[in-house]
């Protein structure tokens, strides 16, 4: 399989470094040897045939379009060395889903993107508009594309003044859904985290969504709105009360 776009630019900027052992210090490193091989499982998995471009590039993970044979998916590659165990242990404590499974510096990375899979798959199963999840490995999620062939669906925080307003609402209500339906706190709602596209509102990020019995969901949900209420006061949009969600345990009755 030959590529000669993105993942090219990858291997020109040595993002693909070799390490058995990720509990030294490794400062720069991005990918490992298991990192490279999930890749082309995945490809070959998922008949994905190439990578089209990239979609972002954070200090945790990157984002890239990929062409399969029944069109374009999104996939996201959590960094082994700079998603730190620190900082994502609170949200995979306490919740009930992930207590049997074992928690260590080297599978936490794994973990996370089980649990992204899972989290976009109980909002698929809801109705809420998220990408579609279609499968993980190792540290590698696989997921649909939401954009136009040149570029992908801009965010909240980049659509004009006159659209914010009616995007806003449709990701509130989103969000609504997704805490009373499928049982789950986002803990990292912004403008940042949601896509705009064809007049629809997209949530994305989910890794650090917490089912609703997490002992801090709670504090996330609080979180969550009081980072919208703030968005909307820098737009000069009025906030909506019935844009907050009931916080509901999963065996309560709707």
């Amino acid at each position: 399989m030959e590529d000669t776009s993105a993942l090219r630019k990858l291997l020109d900027r040595d993002e693909f470094k070799f390490s058995e052992n990720l509990d030294r210090k490794t400062e720069g490193l991005v990918f490992d040897k298991r990192t490279i091989d999930a890749i082309f499982q995945v490809f070959k998995e998922f008949s994905i045939r190439s990578l089209d471009f990239p979609i972002s590039s954070g200090k945790e993970a990157l984002v890239f379009k990929v062409i399969g044979n029944k069109g374009p998916l999104v996939m996201k590659i959590f960094k082994m060395s700079t998603l730190k165990f620190s900082n994502i242990q609170k949200y995979i404590d306490g919740d009930p889903r992930f207590k049997n499974y074992r928690k260590t510096r080297g599978n936490i990375v794994y973990l996370w993107t089980r649990k992204e899979f899972s989290n976009l798959s109980l909002c698929e199963d809801n109705g809420i508009r998220t990408p579609r999840p279609y499968g993980f490995k190792e540290n590698i999620l696989l997921m649909s594309y939401v954009g136009t062939k040149v570029s992908p669906a801009p965010k909240l925080k980049d659509v004009t003044e006159l659209k914010r307003e009616k995007y806003l609402t449709d990701a509130m209500l989103q969000y609504r859904s997704m805490v009373e339906k499928a049982h789950i706190v986002h803990a990292d709602f912004s403008e940042y985290n949601i896509l705009c596209h064809m007049g629809r509102s997209y949530v994305i990020d989910l890794g650090q969504a917490v089912s609703n019995e997490h002992p801090m969901a709670a504090e996330f949900l609080k979180r969550d709105i009081d980072n919208m209420r703030n968005y909307c006061e820098r737009n000069r949009i009025e906030f909506r009360e019935d844009w907050v969600p009931e916080l509901r345990r999963n065996d309560e009755d709707e």
